[in-house]
């Protein structure tokens, strides 16, 4: 009997040591948490410094602060699905002012002419789509632009932009056509680069940028400043503009912020250099149309 009975303790011992389903295991004792998901809403702002504000070409003026926010909303995902590639709406929103009043147009005037700061608001949008050898781009960019260069008046700009993207081998390559229906001028341009790591976190970017303009005015007013003849001969320009170049460092500080200074140099080709030459009035300065080695830092976050 006290046999039995002590069998029957044992049995019962191991039926309650034994998992309830085959193959089950027990819980851990340290269960490993799950991974947060992911909280990326795409969007990155950022805040940057130049020497000088060179637009298309143009030497606008020294010490350009800025600040930008932009992002991406997808639109169709089928890369992993049924092969077509992705279409995005791509967003940004920028916007930039010359600290201490010292744009390069009117420097020369009496104290009464001083310009105020010009500023500079634009906000863009475009619809893109990523073939995988190329990504293809239709969007649109407003331009408000405020404050003024004594007597010289710019409008503000409202452009239909194409884009294309690609790599060739480790170059990538972009341009863009954009034309400005507000000011009814054109604005092409070609962009190149290529990364160069140097370790995990800091790389190297080598880029240059050519540019080309038809009727081109670079927003400023048909009567005043650059666009009425008296600061280059012409109305509108048709030609090359310039070759920027430089090289970029960005350093990652952690997963989402980044630290960009660059050094460029502006080389204005014959249109715009021709701005610089006699026909301008007499006392205007020729700096906005002259060569000019300039840089800058953008400090970049991912939210």
């Amino acid at each position: 009997m006290k046999m039995n009975a002590l069998l029957k303790t044992l049995g019962f011992l191991a039926l309650a040591a034994t998992p309830v389903l085959a193959g089950t295991s027990p819980a851990p004792k340290n269960p490993v948490a799950p991974a947060p998901e992911n909280d990326d809403l795409g969007i990155t702002a950022s805040l940057g410094y130049d020497t000088n504000y060179i637009w298309r070409g143009l030497n606008y003026g020294q010490n350009w602060v800025r600040s930008a926010a932009e992002g991406s909303i997808l639109l169709i995902g089928g890369a992993s699905e049924d092969g077509a590639g992705t279409t995005s709406l791509d967003w940004n929103a920028q916007f930039g002012t010359l600290a201490g009043d010292q744009e390069h147009f009117t420097p020369n005037f009496g104290a009464d002419d001083f310009g105020v700061s010009f500023q500079r608001l634009q906000l863009g949008a475009a619809v893109a789509h990523d073939f995988g050898p190329a990504t293809v781009s239709l969007g649109y960019t407003y331009y408000r632009n405020m404050g003024t260069f004594t007597r010289l008046v710019t409008n503000d700009g409202g452009e239909i932009n194409l884009g294309l993207a690609t790599s060739l081998g480790p170059i990538d390559i972009a341009s863009s056509a954009n034309f400005d229906h507000v000011n009814n001028s054109w604005y092409f341009d070609v962009n190149a680069s290529t990364t160069i790591a140097i370790t995990d976190s800091i790389s190297l970017v080598p880029f240059a940028n050519v540019g080309y303009g038809h009727n081109l005015n670079w927003q400023f007013a048909a009567d005043s400043g650059v666009a009425n003849g008296s600061w280059g001969g012409l109305n509108n320009i048709t030609g090359w503009t310039a070759i920027t170049t430089g090289i970029q460092l960005p350093i990652k500080l952690n997963s989402r912020a980044t630290l960009t200074p660059y050094l460029a140099g502006n080389l204005p080709l014959g249109t715009t250099a021709n701005l610089g030459g006699s026909a301008r009035d007499a006392g205007a300065p020729d700096t906005p149309y002259k060569s000019v080695l300039f840089g800058g830092v953008t400090l970049s976050v991912r939210f």
